[in-house]
């Protein structure tokens, strides 16, 4: 293979990647867990992630940083509908030198629906879209509008809390990828003091990647700083499990309510 074509085909791969695990990001950042809160009727909420990634595919080294803003209002005070805006920057160095490509990934639409509460526990419904607003040509999106849902558990009975989801995910694309995609993940949160949270999470994927057959899992640990209950900060450390996942990510955000 010529270095440009292997570089299209790194950049391909790991813009596609990217784009899938972008899917749940709706999540409390720096968390891959979905949970079952919503905003309550009539208010919104705007949520800014930063995420620097670093991988090791076979020949070379991605660098990636991943942007995404999701804004979510609340349609009743158990429903939320949520419009997520993710972009991507990626260098890559191979054989064929030094690369740069970026632009704007497949755009998200969901509704979340808080159906079943009972004293700490709680269940939620996630359907979604993915609209193909990145360039599939250069591999930043699937190319076609894609769709997929989420069953949400939440139990929290005190400062220790347990949140879980199951997905599923019609990856309708034009790259040859697999379309069906199964995720599952469950996160711990600890409410260390009334404005720290400390956080854990575990996940697995399917890999979309049709020639490689390991699963894609990720571990995250990180904190959220809640100066006031409209403001809320995040920093967390990712870390890639297997060959088809990336290394590891610095994750940053930012939370606003009104």
């Amino acid at each position: 293979m010529n270095p440009n074509a292997a570089h299209k085909t790194c950049l391909a791969a790991a813009a596609l990647l990217a784009a899938t695990c972008l899917l749940p990001a709706e999540a409390a950042h720096p968390l891959l867990t979905e949970d079952t809160a919503t905003q309550g009727e009539g208010k919104f909420q705007i949520e800014l992630m930063v995420d620097r990634t670093r991988d090791h595919p076979p020949g070379a080294t991605v660098r990636e940083l991943q942007t995404a803003a999701v804004l979510s209002y609340g349609l009743a005070d158990n429903a939320d509908l949520q419009v997520g805006l993710p972009t991507l920057r990626q260098h890559t160095h191979d054989a064929g030198g030094r690369h740069a490509a970026g632009g704007p990934l497949d755009a998200s639409l969901d509704v979340k629906w808080r159906f079943f509460e009972r004293e700490a526990l709680s269940l939620a419904f996630k359907p979604g879209i993915t609209l193909p607003t990145g360039d599939a040509d250069r591999g930043f999106g699937a190319g076609r509008i894609t769709w997929g849902t989420l069953l949400v558990l939440s139990y929290e009975p005190g400062p220790l809390a347990f949140h879980s989801h199951l997905g599923y995910r019609h990856n309708n694309n034009a790259a040859g990828q697999r379309t069906s995609l199964e995720h599952i993940s469950a996160a711990l949160t600890w409410k260390a003091t009334e404005r720290l949270k400390l956080v854990a999470d575990l996940s697995a994927d399917t890999n979309p990647d049709r020639a490689d057959r390991g699963s894609l899992r990720y571990r995250i640990l990180g904190l959220i700083y809640s100066p006031t209950p409209a403001l809320d900060f995040d920093a967390g450390l990712k870390h890639g499990h297997g060959r088809a996942a990336m290394d590891r990510a610095f994750l940053f955000g930012a939370t606003f309510r009104w």
